[in-house]
């Protein structure tokens, strides 16, 4: 099973019922709880503290330690890779964070997919901003390069963005160490997927989908 140091979602573990989290699917209030493997150092239990609090800090997503009531909570621990159970998919889902996942960017970006979000380089207009060269993608990867259908999903007025935390490397899943991703805007190809921390449109669109109020009041949705 393969899975990159950096982002990449381990195969035939994202979870799809829909291309973005339907408002079933959110996270109420954006409280997400959550469970903490023991297995964790305490050095990796301080990176994790800290993608949460970069959450807490600058959306109105809570994660918060599993209470006795909650029946619906994530469990965070090592398991073979880096990859999360998509939206809220109700009763205990997991999101592994092996060793070589424990960096800031790839918790936060793992923990997008919890919220409720998909890859940028499955976003339906992908076309217009990155190609995709199929002969380098590894066998058994190519569902994480398909495209997305719009259908029932929201962007949240946010245009393509080569530096958003979701986006993925030029190299990621490739067989062969060659690009399997190339941006149509010269110049951005080595740049996208190379973000450490939230892009301004991956804040917007967190918080106009959990419909923050102390967050999203400048931004013009539509």
């Amino acid at each position: 099973l393969y899975c990159s140091i950096h982002k990449f979602v381990c195969l035939q573990r994202f979870k799809r019922g829909s291309a973005v989290a339907y408002d079933s699917d959110k996270w109420p209030n954006g409280r997400i709880p959550y469970v903490l493997s023991p297995g964790y150092t305490s050095y990796q239990r301080a990176v994790i503290a800290s993608a949460i609090d970069g959450y807490n800090s600058k959306t109105c997503i809570r994660f918060v330690p599993k209470e006795a009531n909650d029946r619906d909570y994530i469990v965070i621990s090592k398991l073979d890779g880096c990859y999360a159970d998509f939206a809220r998919v109700g009763g205990p889902q997991q999101v592994s964070l092996a060793d070589e996942c424990i960096t800031y960017a790839t918790i936060i970006h793992e923990f997008m997919h919890v919220i409720g979000f998909i890859h940028e380089h499955q976003r339906e207009d992908r076309d217009l901003f990155v190609t995709i060269i199929w002969n380098n993608v590894m066998p058994g990867a190519n569902t994480d390069f398909e495209k997305i259908s719009a259908r029932g999903l929201s962007y949240y007025g946010e245009k393509y963005d080569y530096f958003s935390i979701m986006h993925y490397e030029a190299t990621e899943g490739s067989r062969n160490g060659r690009n399997t991703l190339e941006a149509k805007q010269i110049g951005y190809t080595h740049l996208m997927g190379k973000s450490t921390e939230f892009a301004q449109s991956d804040l917007n669109r967190i918080n106009r989908a959990y419909n923050c109020p102390n967050y999203n009041s400048f931004f013009q949705f539509f």
